[in-house]
Formats: C-alpha cells, sequence, structure tokens
C-alpha cells in the first residue's frame, strides 16, 4: 500500500473523506535548522576560499582557480578543516578540471589570515588525503557532509 506525505496541510476537512476512501495520509513535518548567517561569517568564508587559492596557486601546477566550493570546521584553537571542491585551469594541459580535496590550517589571529598548511587531491594523492582526513578526525575538524 502506497503512502501519501502532505508536507503544507492547507484543508484538514479532507482527511476524513480520505480515510472513507481508503487513502492513508501522513503529515509529516520537517525541522529545519535554518543559521542565521551574518557579515561576520561571510568574511571568514572569503578567508578560508582565500587561503585555500592562495595555496593551491602557489604549491600546485593550477594557472587559474574558476571557483570553489567547501565545508569547513574550526575548533576553539583556531584550526581548520576544509573538505571540498574546487575547479580549476592547469597550467600545462589545456582544459578546466574539477577535483576534490582536503586541507588542514589555522586561523592567524595576528594578520587575520587563513593559512593553509596542508592541501591534498583526492585522486592525486589519495594516501596523504586519507592521512590528512584521518588527522582532521582526531582533532575533531573534520566537517560532516549531510
Amino acid at each position: 500500500m502506497a503512502k501519501i506525505i502532505k508536507f503544507n496541510p492547507q484543508n484538514n476537512d479532507n482527511s476524513q473523506d480520505n480515510l472513507e476512501n481508503g487513502t492513508v495520509k501522513e503529515e509529516k513535518r520537517v525541522k529545519t535548522d535554518i543559521k542565521s548567517i551574518t557579515e561576520d561569517d561571510i568574511n571568514f568564508l572569503e578567508l578560508v576560499a582565500k587561503g585555500i587559492e592562495e595555496h593551491v596557486l602557489y604549491y600546485f601546477a593550477v594557472k587559474e582557480v574558476l571557483g570553489i566550493e567547501f565545508l569547513h570546521k574550526i575548533n576553539e584553537k583556531g584550526e581548520i578543516g576544509v573538505i571540498g571542491v574546487l575547479a580549476y585551469e592547469h597550467k600545462r594541459r589545456e582544459g578546466s578540471f574539477v577535483a576534490e580535496f582536503i586541507a588542514k590550517g589555522y586561523f592567524d589571529k595576528k594578520s587575520s589570515k587563513v593559512v593553509i598548511t596542508e592541501l591534498a587531491f583526492k585522486q592525486g594523492e589519495p594516501q596523504l588525503y586519507q592521512s590528512i582526513s584521518k588527522t582532521l578526525k582526531a582533532k575533531k575538524i573534520l566537517p560532516e557532509i549531510n
């Protein structure tokens, strides 16, 4: 038997009619946790993105970063864990590429910058990727993907 899930019930008078017809209705309320995003959060996200971009441009054969999407987690010591996807143009190969990455870094309060200390691409460096993942998990700064 199929269940009909109704998210925003408009009219509850039809429930008696549907029960008589043999149709089962189940009301399901979805609880969402919406975090209000402040200007400080947006500025911090920009700092993290800039830190990742600077690290990638300096240490890898990347000509230009086209876009970054990531999740981050920070602990009370200022250490940051980042998981994400990076779109970029390679220096020696033609075309655009997309790569999953994981990174570890910290927030430098003196210069108000995010410094990335380690970054690994999933396909290019799978062992380093796993090593960073285990380190972030141990420090409880591994972002959770839902």
